[in-house]
């Protein structure tokens, strides 16, 4: 097993936060030119920026690796679903008022070169993710966004979704924990933690390739899903607007 393997191993077992803070400076502020509403709370806009930049480095994620002709047919069917899943996130949020706040991301050193690889580098992400969403379902209900905290939990749950699918593609035990794992008390905290992916410096996830890769855009994450497998649900906040 190679050091950048064990390190990434490291990494999911461990404290992300520690992590994250050890191994990059990269703050609120430096990464997006921007800082919380407050030391240590995300107001609304906060949460839905961030929110949709990790969305669309997802879409970028998922979009190279179907592109990679890494998987098998069941695989990238999974795959395709995953990217339309993060493709109507991006959508919901972008509807709401968010702001990208990055449109090319940089990837670990062969990432896409093994199954292992995607595996190990995309269920540190969608960890982050769920994380991320968990702390956006408690901030919005310390805000009084009842519908708001309800459709952030919705989109955690099916980021353990793809959770689940990157490790069984990895080889590894599909539901493995009993709860999300809330590693974050704001939104904004997990920046520092995916800092390699927004900044291209070697962290934990290792080297990272030299030249970032831009957000695909609609028409080509369209044209890669094709047809939708993905059964029909509203996100909770426009079903209440429905009613």
């Amino acid at each position: 097993m190679t050091s950048v393997v064990r390190s990434r191993r490291s990494f999911l077992k461990n404290s992300f936060i520690a992590a994250g803070v050890s191994l990059s400076g990269l703050t609120f502020s430096s990464a997006f030119g921007l800082k919380p509403a407050r030391a240590a709370e995300d107001d609304i806009q906060t949460i839905l920026d961030v929110a949709a930049t990790a969305e669309a480095f997802a879409c970028t994620h998922y979009a190279r690796a179907i592109s990679s002709a890494l998987f098998n047919d069941v695989q990238t069917s999974y795959l395709k679903a995953g990217l339309d899943s993060e493709f109507q996130h991006l959508a919901f949020l972008q509807a709401n008022g968010a702001k990208l706040l990055a449109e090319k991301f940089y990837f670990p050193v062969d990432t896409f070169a093994s199954t292992t690889n995607f595996s190990q580098v995309t269920a540190i992400a969608e960890t982050v993710f769920v994380a991320a969403y968990l702390a956006a379902t408690n901030r919005f209900a310390e805000l009084g966004q009842a519908s708001l905290a309800t459709t952030a939990a919705q989109i955690a749950v099916v980021e353990g979704q793809h959770l689940a699918v990157v490790r069984i593609i990895g080889g590894e035990l599909a539901n493995n924990i009993a709860y999300g794992k809330t590693l974050f008390g704001q939104v904004s905290e997990a920046v520092s933690v995916v800092a390699p992916l927004l900044d291209g410096q070697e962290g934990v996830l290792g080297p990272m390739e030299k030249s970032s890769v831009s957000f695909p855009g609609s028409a080509s994450i369209r044209n890669i899903i094709g047809d939708s497998q993905l059964d029909a649900v509203e996100p909770f906040v426009n079903q209440n607007k429905n009613t």
